[in-house]
């Protein structure tokens, strides 16, 4: 078993809503409905899921951040740098 450690800013908004941001790499809404499960909405609209409990969420949010994290190592590197050299062979193709 290995123990993984994220760093996750959780700003609450009211009783329902709170902000969150993982390792600057996951950022979202976090609705906690006190009648409901707990439903993670990622920036972009994508829902991550609905959840029990609210444990559970933010497991969830750190373990995709663990997983954008682990294939930035194993891809490429980041996104960022991805897309800044894709752009720049593309502009180079036109001109």
């Amino acid at each position: 078993m290995q123990i993984i450690t994220a760093q996750t800013e959780i700003k609450v908004i009211n009783q329902d809503v709170a902000l969150f941001n993982c390792e600057k790499k996951v950022s979202g809404v976090i609705h906690t409905p006190s009648s409901k499960e707990v439903t993670v909405i990622l920036d972009g609209g994508y829902v991550l899921g609905k959840f029990d409990c609210a444990h559970c969420a933010v497991r969830a949010i750190a373990l995709l951040a663990l997983s954008i994290s682990d294939a930035d190592k194993a891809m490429f590197g980041s996104y960022r740098n991805y897309k800044r050299e894709f752009t720049e062979r593309v502009l180079q193709q036109v001109h």
